[in-house]
């Protein structure tokens, strides 16, 4: 089977190695260094792109470069000569971060290396960017200058026209990307063994006519050693270029404005979350999966359980001026800042084992204790306890709450921040919970929505919500069952196919069940009076869509407490009396109505309390079988 991911005709390659068919370059640019080469194997013809949409494409590969390399992370923009790519600093200072409590310093400014000239080309464009590796303990970064140039040659002969569109003329675009180095020992492992790697593209446009296009591959070596790894490497970088500019992806452009932002990295900036997050896998993931003692995968688990934590740990920073205690001395009153968090459902605990050793109070609990939870120090286990939740418009309906287990109603302290992670019946309840724990202020959230349930516990998918333009048809009644399924009108394997893939993305998931689950958690938070903010969290799972109430509502409180800015109205005091009983009023119509379609809330209340007696039955069963450990 071809792979579809190759879009170039290998039948038209030489098949010989690059060091019998390297040539110069020199026919395609001059430039002062003839060491430039090439290879008629580094081609590709009858391209049919134009000159800016392979320009479109160079600029999004250079700013992600973890696109062609799984050892990277990014490139941080260390200088850009247009200022479209904004640099690390710029991301913080967008997002609020106070440059006392960072864990690194500014990035020192460097110098790009100076443009060499082509012959027939104007430099357009120069942009310093520093790749940041994956795993840094055995990788080192590398800053490299990237150069951009154009060039427009009328091809025509006669008198000249008086709009140069009307005369045959050849666009063409080189891209040089040249490391910070002086010998072939800097480079590291996932870096071309270069002095330098360039791109062009040439693009013949004749009038009322069809337009043909050729790009090359052109590379500066150390010596004439070309091993096979380098040679796979150039093939991949075209193949590349040649399939995300054909399929329009190039439309991904990372030329950052504040009129189109993508909900991933809008919150917290890509840099410090991964950065964290690699501090994090070296200090706390090889010794996890060594002493892992659950059935399930380890890495999947706890990969993704650091990534969430890096993320929090960077959030938590913005939002109260604190930084964890692994990354250097700081004061204890500006710990105490710091109001704790609960996560509920917490699983394994990992969340909580790792967020406790990097110095943040705070406690977790499930409705069944977890053998992980014996691996952790005997200090952790005393903050994770097996409790089942039962939200206070339930307890307060029901008779009576004797379950022979420990239970909470959500009455959690005030500033507490709560955590929801794939909290399942949980999900839609986290912010009303945390709502009512302190209606005059309520608490600060992240849910990361999973599996979708009803307010009483039950499976349940939720609709679209009302005044959503239907995806298909008109709008009737049979279109919303297509949306819901769209296999059924047709039975068509290949659409359902279609559909699935579609939900992974960001525009797409909004019509499956998680994506209706997310939309409904963000109405539910938004009726309840919060200000929700949603991000799509870097973990490895699909299902990883963060959203965020309370967020900007508590920053303002904490940067007027602690001085950070200058006192406006606080936050909490006579004035949140009035406010508190319009937020229990909210909550209750939700909560009325969305038990509605369970029976009314006696009847949701009494099949979430059923709910919570089966698991601990199960839970017991467990026991059982398990010789007397959970």
């Amino acid at each position: 089977m071809p792979n579809r991911k190759n879009v170039r005709d290998l039948s038209k390659l030489s098949g010989k190695p690059l060091r019998e068919t390297a040539i110069s370059s020199s026919q395609m640019f001059q430039i002062a260094s003839n060491d430039w080469l090439t290879s008629p194997d580094l081609k590709e013809e009858n391209l049919a792109f134009s000159c800016e949409n392979f320009y479109e494409t160079a600029i999004f590969l250079m700013a992600n470069p973890n696109i062609t390399s799984s050892h990277l992370f990014r490139a941080d923009i260390l200088f850009d000569s247009q200022g479209l790519l904004r640099t690390p600093r710029q991301d913080e200072e967008l997002a609020g971060t106070s440059p006392e409590i960072m864990s690194e310093p500014a990035q020192p400014e460097v110098e790009a290396k100076p443009s060499p000239q082509v012959t027939g080309f104007d430099l357009i464009r120069t942009v310093v960017r520093k790749l940041i590796p994956r795993n840094q303990d055995i990788d080192q970064p590398l800053i490299q200058t990237c150069h951009f140039y154009k060039s427009i040659v009328l091809t025509g002969t006669g008198a000249a026209a008086v709009d140069p569109s009307d005369m045959p003329c050849q666009h063409r675009v080189l891209t040089m990307f040249l490391p910070h180095v002086e010998s072939l020992g800097e480079i590291p492992f996932y870096h071309p063994r270069l002095k330098g790697l360039a791109t062009l593209y040439e693009y013949d446009s004749l009038p009322n006519e069809s337009h043909s296009g050729i790009m090359s591959v052109h590379f500066l070596p150390f010596a004439s050693e070309y091993p096979d790894r380098l040679e796979r490497t150039l093939h991949t970088l075209l193949n590349f270029y040649v399939r995300l500019t054909r399929g329009g992806q190039q439309k991904a452009s990372t030329e950052t404005s504040d009129e189109v932002r993508s909900s991933k990295d809008n919150l917290v900036p890509r840099h410090l979350t991964q950065n964290t997050y690699s501090r994090l896998k070296t200090l706390y993931a090889a010794d996890l999966m060594q002493r892992w003692v659950e059935s399930t995968e380890p890495s999947k688990h706890v990969f993704e359980d650091l990534a969430i934590t890096a993320f929090l740990i960077e959030l938590w920073r913005m939002m109260y001026g604190i930084r964890p205690v692994n990354e250097g001395s700081q004061a204890s009153s500006d710990r105490d800042t710091f109001p704790g968090f609960v996560d509920m459902a917490c699983g394994n605990g990992v969340l909580v084992y790792v967020l406790l050793m990097e110095g943040y109070s705070g406690c977790g609990f499930d409705a069944r204790a977890r053998k992980s939870w014996s691996i952790y120090p005997s200090w952790v286990q005393e903050r994770l306890s097996e409790k089942v939740l039962i939200p206070k418009p339930f307890a307060d309906a029901a008779d009576h709450l004797d379950l022979g287990m420990a239970i909470t109603t959500g009455d959690f302290a005030r500033d507490t921040f709560i955590i929801s992670n794939h909290a399942d019946e949980l999900t839609v309840w986290t912010p009303l919970i945390a709502a009512l724990a302190c209606p005059e202020a309520p608490l600060p959230f992240l849910a990361i929505p999973c599996c979708s349930h009803s307010l009483s516990g039950a499976r349940y998918r939720y609709p679209q919500p009302k005044g959503s333009k239907p995806k298909l048809g008109t709008g009737s009644a049979d279109d919303q069952e297509n949306i819901q399924n769209p296999q059924s009108a047709s039975g068509d394997l290949k659409a359902l196919r279609a559909a699935k893939q579609a939900e992974k993305t960001e525009k797409g998931m909004w019509t499956s069940m998680y994506g209706l689950l997310t939309a409904k958690t963000i109405s539910v938070a938004e009726e309840a009076g919060y200000e929700v903010e949603k991000t799509m969290l870097r973990i490895p799972s699909t299902r990883n869509m963060g959203v965020i109430g309370g967020r900007q509502a508590v920053t303002t409180q904490w940067r007027q407490r602690y001085g950070r800015e200058s006192l406006g109205t606080p936050n909490a005091g006579e004035g949140r009396v009035g406010y508190a009983s319009v937020v229990q009023r909210a909550v209750t119509e939700i909560v009325d109505r969305e038990c509605t379609r369970d029976g009314g809330l006696d009847a949701a209340a009494h099949s979430w309390i059923e709910r919570v007696q089966s698991l601990r039955k199960d839970a017991r069963t467990l026991i059982r079988h398990d010789g007397g450990q959970t």
